[in-house]
């Protein structure tokens, strides 16, 4: 099966307020050559593990990725061909761009090797908002940015921040007449999620003024023909992200660079996760070992591959398989499963669509819980010893 290639990029102009990514503002860490340097070392000590040469997306990610040169950025693509990975037109090739960090030179670079797609971190019109964000790009490098891509018609996905500090309905409502006016062919609506007592917590809409800004963002899409496909994700039929859908759908995936994730679905019964270190000068140590130290490794046992099967495919509008199920798993473990779903089924939490199921409209807003319920503990753990189980404090 092919193979799906992340690639990190952590320099941005500036550290959002927001971000709990492995991002840095590019001035404080190494220059930008030599970090792709240690990429380059990284693809060349690691590319062993991957026998099956044939990618199906590759995806730049930050950070910022379009803050980079675009000399830099195709390097890294070279390197993966010459070392015998290989991808054709119809492969999907993205980059994350920042308004205000790309003009027509660069984008020209970019579709001459092979980029075929382009996520816009934009997040509002509004430039008081963005203000708020921390963001350095106005309102008016995204429109530029905009319309550069629509007038080449490429395959570009728009970024938009909701439930922001001092955010009125209104201010959505103004936000979404623009994206309808450049209708872009994939958005990504992100409600903004920050700990209670950080300082973007304070001044945001209610609860549930905050459900009425995500119905708002799903009415108004549907207009333009922009239909949701995962809870935070809406396209056009065709133009889902399909990077983003391996994740989605149980596939494996190599991610470079630092803090970069990876998961190894042939390696074990259940697959085997890996990942960088977040430290950027470990990692530079790290890039060209052939191995991973042991603690960044971890061979998935029966109970997290059960949750984070369901967890992933319940992310989607096509929802969760029962046949692919019980292709992964044994009958203990389905029974297990779908008993726990007969339970949200009957809630009305979840659907039944064939011999699928999905989240209902009201358990999209409260899929938290719906996850907490399909999360698996090992035999004979009590929900007390649970609470100190690592794994489990990603899933909340």
């Amino acid at each position: 099966m092919a193979l799906s290639i992340y690639v990190h990029i952590p320099y941005c102009l500036q550290r959002c307020r927001y971000c709990d990514f492995t991002t840095f503002q590019h001035s404080e860490i190494l220059p930008p050559e030599k970090y792709v340097e240690q990429v380059h070392a990284e693809i060349e000590s690691r590319q062993h593990r991957w026998p099956d040469r044939q990618v199906h997306t590759i995806y730049f990610g930050g950070g910022t990725p379009s803050l980079l040169s675009s000399e830099l950025i195709i390097s890294i693509l070279h390197r993966l061909a010459n070392a015998g990975f290989h991808w054709t037109d119809q492969s999907e090739v993205t980059i994350e761009i920042n308004p205000a960090t790309m003009d027509e030179r660069k984008l020209d670079a970019y579709l001459k090797a092979g980029i075929n797609r382009f996520s816009v971190g934009a997040q509002s019109f509004d430039d008081s908002l963005l203000v708020t964000c921390g963001r350095k790009h106005s309102a008016q490098d995204t429109r530029d940015t905009l319309r550069i891509l629509k007038s080449r018609k490429l395959n570009y996905s728009f970024d938009l921040l909701f439930a922001l500090p001092n955010q009125s309905l209104s201010q959505l409502r103004a936000d979404l007449e623009e994206v309808c006016m450049f209708a872009p062919p994939h958005l990504s609506a992100y409600c903004l999620t920050v700990p209670e007592g950080h300082p973007m917590s304070r001044g945001r809409a209610p609860e549930d003024e905050q459900i009425e800004m995500f119905h708002l963002i799903e009415n108004q899409l549907k207009t333009i023909g922009i239909e949701k496909y995962e809870i935070s994700n809406f396209a056009r039929p065709g133009f889902e992200s399909r990077h983003n859908l391996v994740y989605w759908n149980d596939q494996s995936y190599w991610g470079l660079g630092v803090s970069a994730h990876s998961y190894d679905r042939t390696a074990g019964p259940f697959g085997t996760r890996f990942w960088n270190a977040k430290d950027i000068n470990k990692y530079g140590e790290q890039a060209r070992s052939t191995e991973l130290p042991s603690e960044q490794r971890e061979r998935l046992l029966n109970h997290e591959a059960m949750t984070d099967f369901c967890h992933m495919f319940l992310r989607t509008r096509m929802g969760l398989s029962t046949a692919a199920l019980r292709k992964k798993f044994d009958s203990a473990s389905v029974r297990l499963i779908l008993n726990e779903v007969e339970s949200l089924l009957a809630e009305g939490l979840l659907e039944s669509i064939g011999e699928r199921v999905r989240l209902t409209a009201r358990g999209e807003l409260i899929s938290n819980h719906v996850f907490e319920r399909l999360t698996f503990l090992p035999p004979q753990t009590t929900l007390t010893q649970a609470k100190s189980i690592p794994y489990l404090d990603d899933v909340y």
